[in-house]
């Protein structure tokens, strides 16, 4: 029997996938945002639709242009390094320069331009992750990084393949903690636990290396709590939201304004109104500024009062659709950098679809967090694109390739 490869080609049906739900999103945003786009411009319904599809069509000419580079390119230790230490000095400069909005330093404005850099930092601690764990795989095919006894040895690994690339992840998430972006500290944190998950290192290296980061973490925390009697006001919007939420949820000791519950108990109301079949597409009237800045936490709502149970179900099939696929190149995928870069970016857009659920059916307290390809936010889009184009990266020159068998001719 020989084996002929054949030529390595583009995942078309995970493409399609990305242009409908793209272009999916982008109905929805129109027919959620148009009262709020309406106000915010000079009598422009279609504002945020035309600032989300700029930055769709850069992230997909992004993200079509990465699927066809080489997987190997981004594992070059110039690139993980420099994904790395960019993640790190902009999640320190946001902290120091960054522009303060609403209580908090998440965005460096350029001009009329936001950036939030955490949104670059998610994918950049991805890439630094993989590369960093393929470098060390490396290594040790080489007969390096080795030590003279067993338990040398095992500290070795846990040193090695657990404490450094988390605790440098973890210093990055820190400085975006203190922005304060708890949401996005909780988000990166999840990425980084499902990338090392998947990397290989063994129980023992993640037993020592997760005791040793705890400590060092709960000494670090005590320290600073010590030094700052007044840290719960850095966080006061979590614990405003822990009570909403509680309030919002039937306890009525907790106390908490009509005012500060409107948002979540209109929303919710939005959500059950719509019925089986909705109100129809754009037809909604929570949107009128019941739900302030529908087009951003709380899309899912006004779209479910519009669309309904249908209309919500549809949009949960094509995520589970989605997922599905990006699981496929998961498993086929051809080394451990190949196997990470997946993870990672499968995991961040999963992540971020099952916090938006979850808050907007009161399971757990309100994020923040958006709907990926379907809330408003121009660098949340981006990256977003940028993370589905690095899977297609993977699919199409990381994965396995598939085999046909072919007998051979007898002589």
């Amino acid at each position: 029997m020989t084996k002929i490869k054949t030529q390595r080609q583009s995942n078309i049906p995970l493409i399609l996938m990305m242009f409908a739900i793209v272009m999916f999103g982008l109905v929805i945003l129109y027919s959620v945002s148009g009262p709020a786009g309406y106000a915010k411009s000079v009598h422009d319904s279609a504002y945020y639709l035309k600032r989300q599809i700029l930055w769709t069509v850069v992230g997909i000419a992004v993200a079509l242009v990465i699927s066809f580079m080489p997987v190997n390119f981004f594992k070059h230790p110039v690139i993980f390094f420099t994904a790395y230490f960019l993640s790190l000095g902009l999640a320190i400069a946001v902290k120091l320069f960054g522009s303060e909005i609403n209580g908090a330093k998440r965005w460096i404005l350029i001009g009329s331009w936001e950036f939030q850099p955490s949104e670059l930092c998610k994918i950049g601690l991805i890439i630094a992750l993989a590369g960093y764990r393929e470098y060390i795989v490396r290594l040790r095919a080489q007969g390096r990084l080795k030590s003279k006894t067993g338990k040398a040895q095992a500290w070795n690994h846990a040193f090695f393949d657990f404490i450094i690339p988390v605790a440098a992840c973890l210093l990055v998430d820190v400085f975006i903690l203190f922005e304060p972006h708890f949401s996005c500290f909780l988000i990166i944190g999840v990425v980084v636990f499902m990338c090392t998950l998947n990397s290989g290192a063994g129980i023992r290296a993640w037993i020592l290396g997760g005791l040793s980061i705890l400590l060092v973490g709960v000494l670090f925390a005590s320290i600073y709590i010590a030094v700052n009697p007044n840290f719960r006001k850095n966080f006061a919007h979590v614990y405003q939201r822990l009570n909403i939420f509680a309030a919002t949820s039937g306890d009525e000791e907790v106390e908490v304004t009509e005012d500060e519950t409107r948002q979540v108990t209109n929303a919710h109301n939005a959500l059950g109104s719509g019925g089986m079949w909705g109100r129809g597409l754009g037809s909604s009237r929570a949107k009128y500024n019941y739900v302030s800045e529908a087009q951003n936490d709380y899309i899912f709502s006004i779209y479910v009062e519009e669309t309904g149970f249908i209309g919500g179900a549809v949009l949960i099939f094509f995520y589970m659709v989605i997922f599905a696929m990006f699981v496929q190149v998961i498993l086929r995928a051809n080394s451990v950098f190949s196997r990470m870069l997946a993870t990672g970016c499968t995991t961040l857009i999963v992540i971020q679809v099952v916090l938006n659920l979850a808050v907007e059916l009161q399971v757990i307290p309100s994020t923040g967090v958006t709907l990926p390809f379907v809330s408003y936010g121009g660098t949340a889009q981006l990256f977003l694109l940028v993370a589905f184009g690095l899977i297609l990266c993977v699919s199409r020159s990381g994965t396995s390739p598939k085999i046909k068998e072919k007998a051979e001719s007898a002589a």
